[in-house]
């Protein structure tokens, strides 16, 4: 008989390929500029969304997943999401390259989900830097952490959609004071 915390986790790894799989789809087949597209400074263009998520995983998610679960495994590093635009991160890299490596992680972190104990899951840590934690806690915050960038993404599609769908200018009757020649 399987326990209700086994049928929460099966249900939570589910969704969390379910958004990864999201994920890949929302950006399938975008090239530039629309991977590109930047609706205001302050704003992040899809490829940085992208960049960003695979960047969490390899330097947290998956280290802290390790970390929770494997013995002796060290604490993963602080994470930065400045010093991860700054240093890390490249523009000219990829998107196709960016969802392959962030799914492969995602596999390697489901696998990991699957395969591990209920007493496992619910074992509460507070002997890292994160503070305090659970696997459960982990799993639910790479979910909303995923469906947050996906809602991004999504949102910054609707523009580039709505954008290419508008009808070009109307002009009647020619340009105002004549022919436009002259």
């Amino acid at each position: 008989m399987t326990s209700e915390t086994a049928m929460y986790r099966n249900e939570l790894t589910s969704r969390l390929r379910q958004a990864t799989d999201d994920i890949a789809w929302a950006v399938r087949g975008l090239l530039s500029p629309r991977i590109e597209y930047r609706p205001d400074d302050n704003e992040w263009t899809i490829h940085e969304h992208m960049a960003h998520l695979r960047d969490m995983e390899q330097e947290v998610y998956l280290p802290l997943l390790r970390w929770a679960t494997v013995p002796d495994m060290l604490d993963p590093l602080d994470y930065s999401r400045r010093e991860w635009h700054e240093q890390r991160y490249r523009a000219d890299e990829p998107v196709a390259a960016i969802v392959d490596q962030y799914a492969r992680m995602r596999d390697e972190e489901l696998s990991i989900f699957r395969d591990m104990t209920d007493a496992a899951w619910l074992r509460y840590r507070t002997d890292t830097r994160w503070g305090p934690l659970t696997c459960q806690w982990l799993a639910e915050l790479m979910y909303r952490h995923a469906l947050d960038h996906l809602q991004c993404i999504m949102a910054l599609r609707q523009d580039l959609n709505l954008a290419a769908a508008a009808p070009p200018p109307l002009v009647v009757g020619g340009y105002i004071g004549g022919s436009g020649e002259g």
